[in-house]
């Protein structure tokens, strides 16, 4: 049996079943790059909200990576132009996987007139935007927290349950990290709907593009490594997309293959985008990337964090990271010494 974390979690949970029951008209959101968890939650809510009987549309900044177009409803997603040409009015904003409304880019200008809005979130540091904010920083994922919900308002079909067990698979790279006993718990009542585990991981994991690949080419040719802070990284240009066709979403299949160095206790990827230079980090051997994140202005989960530089060049942004990454571990020797 799933155990709630806290009352206060039940609490949380029961306003946000309270408010679904109260209003007619929602719009879903999540962060400008949508992964599995957040884009997952969005559809899984959608076939929730038709279901009750209520008028939904699902907003984002930019596109989900194609791997997910399996999903139920994927097609229904719009970005911010043809939403406003809709003249949709919410009552109910509901925002995915989101820490801050900066993350969700221009869809929050579209939900900020909504009477409610509703964050739903696992990150530390979620600067708590909304009305009522459900983060429960313990869960493995937003999906695991959405199947709670989804359960409480009896509404828990093998389409919201598909969702919700891709939500938690790639939230967890496929239960490698930041997961529980209540994690698998969930996992269970999710594939008791009758889901197949093994076609989802097939479509997820078995279903890149020939972009995407020659993306994750590039990145491991010129990828960089300094045995002193055993740091892994490599550097991804707005020409070197554009020069494979690859979409920046495929930049997390270039994370995933990173983290596979069994040298490396810290790796980044670092992003050219527009005016800014963007630092995905990832770690092993208990290294918080979290707190390494925050000192830039970023955030995220302890072994999975990102931050930004602007104003400067990539060069610039990659050398002054390293320059801190270095003098932290000189002392952390220091203290050991």
């Amino acid at each position: 049996m799933v155990m709630y974390t806290s009352n206060h979690e039940r609490k949380l949970i029961n306003e946000i079943c309270l408010e679904i029951e109260k209003y007619n008209n929602f719009i879903l959101t999540t962060h400008q790059l949508p992964d599995g968890d957040g884009l997952s939650c969005e559809l899984a809510f959608f076939d929730i909200l038709i279901n009750l009987g209520q008028n939904v549309v699902i907003v984002n900044e930019l596109p989900a990576r194609p791997i997910f177009n399996f999903l139920p409803y994927f097609s229904k997603i719009v970005n911010p132009e043809i939403y406003r040409r809709l003249r949709f009015k919410p009552d109910v904003a509901i925002v995915f996987d989101c820490s801050s409304k900066e993350r969700v880019g221009r869809p929050f200008e579209d939900i900020s007139d909504a009477r409610v809005i509703i964050n739903i979130d696992h990150h530390e540091g979620n600067t708590l935007f909304g009305d009522i904010n459900l983060v429960s920083c313990d869960r493995s994922s937003v999906g695991e927290i959405c199947f709670l919900i989804a359960k409480k308002l009896g509404c828990l079909n093998e389409k919201v349950a598909e969702c919700l067990y891709v939500a938690i698979l790639t939230d967890t790279g496929s239960f490698r990290h930041h997961f529980d006993v209540g994690t698998f718990n969930v996992s269970e009542k999710l594939l008791q709907t009758g889901i197949d585990p093994e076609i989802i991981a097939y479509n997820i994991y078995h279903n890149n593009s020939v972009p995407c690949l020659r993306l994750v080419g590039y990145a491991l040719s010129n990828l960089q490594y300094d045995d002193k802070i055993r740091t892994a990284w490599t550097v991804l240009t707005g020409d070197i997309y554009r020069r494979t066709r690859a979409l920046e979403q495929d930049t997390e299949i270039v994370v995933d293959m990173l983290r596979t160095i069994k040298d490396a206790d810290i790796i980044f990827i670092v992003k050219e985008k527009k005016r800014e230079i963007k630092f995905s980090l990832r770690s092993r051997k208990g290294i918080n990337v979290r707190r390494i994140a925050e000192r830039f202005g970023g955030g995220g989960h302890n072994n999975a964090a990102g931050f930004s530089f602007q104003g400067i060049s990539i060069e610039q942004a990659v050398l002054r990271f390293l320059r801190y990454l270095r003098s932290r571990q000189q002392e952390d020797k220091d203290l050991d010494d």
